[in-house]
């Protein structure tokens, strides 16, 4: 599939090139667009015709640089793109191309001179500019008296008409219309189309469409596709001439500021769902704090009761040298006295000490306490206050 962009004007040029552009599913190929070679004047009004899976909308999204081709090249201005980077591809699309789609893609919480002036936040202009370039703009389509208006408030063909303002604000070279007339009545489509066919006598305007009513009207070029082919063109251009690399990249950002401004609108717009995200984050952040705290409160209470009942009863075991008649006495002591559930201790000083410590007594105690801790732990989340 190759492909030209030939404007004198604005030397919008490109040699002959084969570009392929083939989607893959399973085992399956298609190919969108299978050798296409088509030049564009810099000011003309194309139609492309085909049925569905064509390869029209493909142009389209390789002509705008939302897609991009496998094989091939594409020159602007004399520069290749074979090379771009996606930031190149994103200043591109921001200050040479604008598009107009089926659907309005409009911002509800936005006036419509704001969703005008969203699309040229990335370019760098001021803000003065920006709203001074939107009003124009919103005139030149007539809504020059809706300007504070919200989408919801217009009509169908007026939102069309602030797609349409939006696209043209920033002096695109390339208006690409993805079935602007897919979605109005006749005669809206009507009012939409002599609107566009108006744009282009100062751009290259690049339709895609099933109306060949429409095109016939209000196309000066009609191109027909079929199976990712041209198959016919009314109008075919070659350019006499090629165009020296003039093309220079102007970087898209969004300045923080911006950003800021976007976001605390969209917060302040939509009230409600940001009370109950807040709320909702809250409750998780405050129910893992609880648990951590409630885990190492726990752990510390353990540690400090296992710490006070083996202080209260030390164990301390040494080895002492005696005679074999005294170890087997010893031992047959030690024998009753276990039966009977006591245990002998004995200090380094061989002074022997039997201490009565029942270990049924010990285990219960321990067992009191866990309760204990367990419960007072619980009262304490429950009401704190009612705790001593």
């Amino acid at each position: 599939m190759d492909k030209i962009l030939n404007c004198l004007e604005r030397n919008l040029y490109a040699p002959t090139f084969t570009l392929k552009k083939t989607y893959h599913v399973g085992d399956t190929v298609t190919h969108a667009l299978d050798d296409v070679t088509i030049n564009f004047r810099n000011s003309e009004f194309v139609a492309i015709l085909g049925p569905s899976g064509s390869g029209k909308t493909t142009l389209l999204n390789v002509i705008g640089g939302l897609d991009h081709y496998d094989s091939g090249d594409i020159i602007i201005n004399g520069k290749s793109t074979k090379n771009f980077s996606q930031t190149d591809w994103d200043a591109y699309r921001n200050n040479s191309v604008g598009f107009i789609f089926q659907s309005y893609n409009l911002i509800s919480h936005l006036s419509i001179i704001e969703n005008v002036e969203l699309g040229m936040t990335l370019s760098g202009v001021s803000s003065s500019e920006r709203h001074e370039k939107a009003v124009s703009a919103l005139e030149r389509v007539g809504l020059g008296d809706h300007l504070k208006k919200h989408p919801n408030q217009l009509s169908g063909g007026q939102m069309q008409r602030v797609a349409i303002a939006r696209a043209i604000a920033n002096d695109p070279d390339i208006l690409l219309c993805d079935e602007p007339t897919g979605a109005l009545d006749t005669k809206t489509s009507e009012s939409i189309m002599k609107l566009i066919k108006e744009l282009s006598h100062d751009k290259l305007v690049i339709m895609v469409t099933h109306n060949p009513e429409l095109a016939e009207e209000y196309a000066s070029r009609i191109v027909h596709f079929q199976d990712g082919k041209i198959l016919s063109d009314s109008n075919p251009f070659e350019p006499k001439k090629e165009v020296k690399d003039t093309f220079k990249l102007k970087k898209t950002k969004m300045s923080y500021w911006n950003a800021l401004k976007l976001s605390f609108t969209n917060i302040m717009t939509k009230k409600g769902r940001t009370f109950l995200t807040a709320f909702a984050s809250s409750i998780g952040i405050i129910g893992i704090a609880i648990v951590l705290a409630l885990s190492h409160g726990f752990q510390k209470q353990i540690n400090d009761t296992q710490s006070k009942t083996l202080a209260k009863f030390p164990i301390s075991i040494s080895q002492t040298a005696t005679d074999m008649n005294a170890a087997t006495n010893r031992n047959e002591s030690d024998k009753n006295v276990k039966n009977k559930g006591y245990l002998i201790a004995s200090k380094p000083d061989n002074e022997k000490i039997r201490t009565k410590i029942k270990l049924p007594s010990l285990t219960l105690t321990m067992l009191k306490r866990l309760i204990l801790i367990m419960l007072t732990i619980f009262l304490s989340f429950v009401a704190p206050s009612s705790i001593f």
